[in-house]
């Protein structure tokens, strides 16, 4: 778990137990439900926070007047929050915030603030980046992705990337921001299979800009939505030429800014964006000039919840390869569940439908569990450790107890996280990461009803 507050790191796990009186009919298929509509909020804004002699606005004064405007959003990503981060902090009074990576040239300007707990917080440098004093001089900070997951109501989980691009239009540069978003697709298909899905920051990039490949490497392969093309442009994405920057309207069809703010749906989080602003006036100072060189972007959700489908955060290690049971799981849940294990979880399956979903390596001692009529798995206990002096964290103990009372367990004991199905429901299926052996787990919750 990585949740980031101002004041304390709270879980937000529920602890409920489900009741046995629960009928479980096996590989039995339930009824979407589905939450009435609520809304939040999301800002975008690059800060222009490089040390003053290599900024181009004036950061030393315009941060503090920017930190009591970000209170108005519910989700604040912002980039360039280099040199003047306390000061943009300073009357910030959304709970969760993630730390500073530092100044430059340590950090890479990247942050959350959200009224939202935080989980699972990371960041990604940039495989690929051109130019070190000139061309965007995107090698003097390692500039990338910075990871989290919101959770909106308890159970549901919206993935949210802020990203920062590599600038300017030399071709170096061009095939850099190329690479990043390749990067950045090959990111949430791993992290993200079936969860509704944010990216939002300064991409450096246009649709008019045929050198730029977010459209389909990105946007269309991901399954996104522009907030900007379906809002103000009525979904018609721009033809390349020449960049649209109709400053006489800059929130018309036709003034294209770099700033983004892309979506998707998930299995139980429905996305839709009911408005897009560029804001013109609220980022200004006295006399009425931005406080950034970037103006702020702002985008409302509104969302509804499918009440068949609940997840907890993960817990375990940073390595491995993010994997999900969701898309195997389908609508059902599973009829026997399987692990090997030393001292260390080295994999674990899933059976549905007579088809075995597994994850890990081929190491460790085959345990099995199959589960009877009206069983199903109510809890799972977790226990993580390194697996040597240089390496991450991996799960090295677990735990499945089903309704029944019927347990399946392997691995080294020690301190015992637990993952508890809400009331009403029941663990489907797992997600997080695993390569030869697992090095994070977490639950998917599904329906009994």
């Amino acid at each position: 778990m990585s949740l980031l507050s101002k004041r304390k790191i709270v879980s937000t796990l529920s602890t409920l137990m489900i009741m046995s009186t629960f009928i479980l009919p096996a590989g039995s298929k339930t009824v979407q439900a589905t939450v009435q509509d609520k809304t939040f909020n999301v800002l975008s804004l690059n800060v222009a926070g490089l040390p003053a002699v290599l900024s181009s606005s004036n950061p030393s004064a315009n941060t503090r007047l920017m930190s009591p405007l970000l209170n108005n959003y519910d989700v604040v990503s912002v980039q360039e929050d280099f040199a003047y981060h306390d000061d943009l902090t300073s009357k910030v009074t959304l709970t969760y915030l993630t730390p500073t990576s530092g100044n430059v040239p340590l950090g890479d300007g990247m942050n959350f603030m959200s009224r939202f707990s935080l989980y699972e917080t990371t960041r990604y440098k940039w495989k690929d980046s051109s130019g070190f004093i000139s061309h965007g001089a995107d090698q003097m900070t390692p500039k990338g992705i910075l990871y989290s997951s919101i959770e909106i109501e308890p159970g549901y989980l919206v993935d949210i990337y802020d990203i920062h691009t590599d600038a300017d239009t030399d071709a170096d540069s061009c095939a850099a921001r190329r690479s990043n978003m390749i990067q950045l697709a090959n990111l949430i298909d791993e992290r993200s299979t079936g969860k509704a899905v944010i990216v939002i920051g300064d991409t450096n990039s246009r649709y008019t800009r045929a050198e730029d490949n977010f459209e389909d490497a990105v946007v269309k392969k991901c399954g996104l939505t522009d907030a900007w093309i379906q809002l103000i442009r009525n979904g018609n994405v721009p033809a390349d030429g020449d960049a649209l920057m109709d400053t006489t309207k800059r929130n018309g069809p036709n003034n294209e800014v770099v700033d983004k703010i892309w979506y998707r749906s998930g299995k139980n989080v429905k996305l839709n964006t009911t408005s897009y602003t560029l804001l013109e006036s609220e980022f200004t100072d006295s006399s009425g000039n931005q406080l950034s060189d970037h103006y702020p972007i702002t985008a409302t959700f509104k969302y509804s919840l499918n009440e068949d489908i609940k997840m907890s955060e993960t817990f375990g290690g940073s390595g491995g390869t993010g994997f999900s049971f969701s898309e195997k799981m389908g609508d059902n849940f599973p009829t026997k569940v399987a692990i090997k294990s030393g001292t260390r979880l080295d994999s674990i399956a899933f059976t549905y439908n007579n088809v075995v979903t597994e994850v890990g390596g081929i190491g460790g001692t085959y345990k099995e569990l199959t589960l009877g009529k009206n069983e199903y798995i109510t809890s799972i206990d977790l226990c993580k450790s390194q697996k040597n002096v240089l390496g991450t964290n991996r799960i090295s103990y677990i735990k499945l107890t089903t309704n029944l009372g019927h347990t399946l367990e392997g691995g080294t004991k020690d301190d015992v996280t637990t993952f508890t199905a809400p009331n009403g429901y029941a663990i489907a299926g797992v997600y997080g990461f695993a390569d030869k052996e697992v090095d994070r787990l977490g639950a998917i919750y599904k329906s009994l009803k």
